[in-house]
């Protein structure tokens, strides 16, 4: 998206912007939850230019890892800023490069990062689930459901435009996660930044889901 394409958008949804750093703020708190259970796999699905690895110490004073899966041209442009920016990325950051559109690529890939099979998790799903149809979310229901174990957990975000949060939470189920609807993004602005909420914060959703 380019700048005069954001510029449209924050236009006709005012509460666009507010919903990108609710969201972030959403799941930074989900992987400080996860981490206080003792789960040690961060697996970033769709992880783009995510820095949590590099911005939330919590991560490595647990001990835990960040498996950030995307395809293989993601990831090593994401290297390829970084190390042009003179940051070093952390030995807890494992690339798993993946086509999700490929059946058995994010079982592939978790065992190429060294994700043991029926380990605790937590799964990040950021800015994911717009991109993918509903034979690819059933997917990767399945996919996230059989790579983890009892314990873990996923959070993702979408717009309620392109799903419903009863049809995911729905595929999520059937999945054999223990899915619902997460926090309104009107009571996420109220906590965290005020209550005077801008409009369209009913278009934006969060997931949450545990086994």
């Amino acid at each position: 998206m380019g700048a005069s394409e954001a510029s449209e958008v924050f236009a006709r949804i005012p509460f666009f912007f507010e919903h990108i750093r609710l969201r972030t703020r959403y799941m930074d708190d989900a992987v400080r939850r996860a981490l206080t259970a003792g789960v040690r796999d961060i697996i970033l699905v769709g992880a783009g230019f995510d820095c949590r690895s590099l911005r939330m110490p919590e991560i490595a004073a647990a001990g835990a890892r960040v498996v950030e899966v995307d395809h293989q041209a993601q990831l090593d442009e994401k290297r390829r800023r970084l190390t042009a920016a003179g940051v070093s990325i952390p030995e807890y950051v494992v690339p798993a490069p993946a086509d999700l559109a490929v059946e058995g690529e994010l079982e592939r890939a978790l065992a190429g990062a060294g994700v043991a099979e029926g380990s605790r998790v937590l799964w990040v799903c950021e800015g994911l689930l717009g991109y993918l149809g509903r034979d690819e979310v059933r997917a990767l229901a399945e996919a996230t459901s059989r790579g983890c174990g009892p314990g873990s957990f996923l959070v993702a975000n979408h717009s309620e435009t392109s799903w419903s949060s009863e049809t995911l939470v729905g595929l999520f189920e059937a999945a054999t996660w223990r899915a619902s609807r997460g926090p309104s993004f009107e009571a996420l602005h109220r906590t965290h930044i005020g209550a005077e909420v801008p409009p369209g914060s009913e278009a934006f959703a969060l997931l949450e889901a545990t086994r």
